[in-house]
């Protein structure tokens, strides 16, 4: 396999490849199914110190707000990761919408590979 243009081995792995690919596509994607229960009970794998009660609110409040169900399943994948972030952070505060969200620290998407990572090695596992 030839590496990509942006520098990549694997040009699967290229965000830019493969989207460049689906516009040169002439089928239809795969459709997106919504599956609340399971990242609920995600969520709940991943950071215990959450309350499903606060997911499942946030995951309804994020829908009657016009959030889309794939930008809701991006956005609490987010916060997931972030050992600092509660799932309210996915919806913003309508009674102040000018304040700023806390930023989440550098190495949260490195840590979530890694945590996505030993999750994947854990279901492998007998």
């Amino acid at each position: 396999m030839t590496p990509c243009a942006h520098g990549l081995a694997d040009p699967r792995m290229c965000p830019d490849c493969r989207a460049a690919n689906r516009r040169r596509s002439t089928t239809p994607g795969a459709p997106i199914q919504r599956a609340t229960d399971v990242l609920v009970a995600l969520a709940i794998a991943v950071r215990p110190d959450w309350n499903e009660n606060d997911v499942r609110a946030t995951l309804a409040s994020a829908a009657i707000t016009g959030t889309t169900w794939e930008q809701a399943l991006v956005g609490l994948a987010r916060l997931m990761v972030d050992g600092h972030a509660h799932p309210r952070e996915l919806v913003p505060d309508t009674r102040d919408p000018l304040t700023p969200r806390r930023a989440p620290t550098p190495d949260v998407a490195h840590r979530g590979a890694e945590l996505a990572r030993q999750a994947l090695t854990r279901q492998e596992q007998p």
